[in-house]
């Protein structure tokens, strides 16, 4: 029993994207552990459910009846295939093994929150759950401050603020506690992307640095919903993403995991 945990932990180890993927589920774990913590008088079947069956982590709208029923069984269905279009045809043309790369990690990014995580509010959201989706129409963001906070990855966002904001904001004051959320999540993602890359260290951590000084930047700025501003968002955003994905993610990890897919040839 030994040697065989042994050498599921060496292939675990020596494959990049295995390593991506336990460390990143293990990260999912403990986060969905620390929101129920408090949770002892909540049904097991709800536990259950929240933890194996739905990524976000708002544990009392997981309980709650619904408001309203959201449209997304088609939403999400129209995005797995368009993902499947770019993923499995358009990106396997591409003679560039890295850009080909680089539009898969793209992809399925989008196949995730905008296929899998949508079809699963709308399951959840039937079985009479007061979920929402986690991403919430980021591409209208205004601002990068509207962005991270309330556009993007929900599940994340509310981890963090319980987690690490609320906590330093009452220690330190609530833009020094943004600042430390920003620099978590810069930790948390060289876990999941360069420990497993074996290269790019910091890369993260100096991206999720820059956004947080970009929405201590834009503090008291008045910001407009204009395309100027969208794009100026959008610069801050995506411009910096290949120091948050370093190349010997893109080649070590996620080039491996898409030849395994069968995404590239």
């Amino acid at each position: 029993m030994i040697s065989i945990i042994t050498e599921i932990t060496a292939t675990t180890v020596n494959n990049g994207w295995l390593a991506m993927w336990s460390l990143a589920l293990g990260l999912f774990w403990l986060g969905k552990m620390w929101v129920l913590r408090h949770s002892h008088g909540a049904a097991l079947e709800d536990r259950v459910a929240f933890v194996l069956l739905w990524p976000g982590m708002d544990f009392a709208a997981f309980r709650r009846k619904p408001l309203l029923h959201l449209p997304l069984l088609r939403r999400g269905i129209i995005n797995l295939i368009l993902v499947a279009l770019l993923i499995w045809f358009i990106a396997r043309r591409i003679p560039n093994d890295f850009l080909a790369t680089w539009l898969c990690m793209i992809g399925f990014i989008w196949a995730l929150h905008g296929g899998v995580f949508t079809l699963l509010t709308a399951f959840w959201r039937s079985r009479g759950r007061d979920v929402q989706p986690l991403m919430n129409a980021p591409l209208l963001a205004a601002s990068v401050t509207e962005f991270w906070g309330r556009r993007w990855n929900h599940g994340f966002r509310d981890l963090v603020h319980g987690a690490v904001f609320k906590p330093a904001a009452r220690r330190f004051g609530a833009k020094a506690a943004m600042m430390i959320v920003f620099v978590v999540s810069g930790l948390v993602h060289e876990l999941v992307v360069t420990v497993p890359a074996r290269g790019g260290y910091g890369g993260p951590t100096l991206y999720f640095a820059l956004q947080g000084l970009a929405v201590w930047l834009e503090s008291g700025c008045p910001v407009k919903s204009s395309i100027f501003w969208r794009a100026r968002t959008f610069a801050f955003v995506l411009l910096p993403l290949p120091i948050a994905f370093p190349a010997p993610f893109v080649t070590n990890v996620c080039q491996p995991f898409f030849e395994t897919l069968g995404a590239l040839p």
